[in-house]
């Protein structure tokens, strides 16, 4: 018996030393250092979803020689264990297309400072988005 107390007693100080604790953050600034900076600007986006009726983001700001890379996430379950996939394109109004897919990338390379304005042929002006180049 008296092992079993001693156990008990060790998984009951184990458990007590589980209890967690927690620190907040240092606000000493003693060594003159700005603090840091918690809600730093947003970075460039090289890619973009391609989801069901929407880009995503809807508009990217790149610099020139940017490259941009699309990414189809268009397939979803059927309700019957399949999966059913819905085919979309870029079609940018310079004239430059992806052609349709429904999964898998495209990319494209901008060597012009400029707004590139595309949509999907199938949604129009519905699905649409709006790269610039600076």
């Amino acid at each position: 018996m008296r092992l079993a107390a001693r156990t008990a007693l060790l998984l009951l100080i184990a458990a007590a030393g589980c209890g967690g604790s927690s620190t907040a953050p240092s606000n000493n600034n003693n060594n003159n250092n700005p603090p840091p900076d918690n809600n730093p600007p947003p970075a460039n986006t090289t890619s973009i979803s391609v989801g069901n009726n929407f880009f995503d983001p809807t508009a990217t700001t790149v610099s020139v020689g940017s490259r941009i890379t699309w990414t189809w996430h268009t397939c979803g379950g059927d309700g019957y264990g399949g999966q059913t996939c819905v085919a979309h394109n870029i079609l940018f109004d310079d004239g430059v297309a992806s052609g349709s897919q429904s999964d898998g990338t495209w990319s494209r390379t901008f060597a012009t400072a400029g707004t590139y304005k595309y949509h999907c042929s199938v949604h129009g002006s519905s699905m649409s988005g709006t790269i610039v180049i600076q």
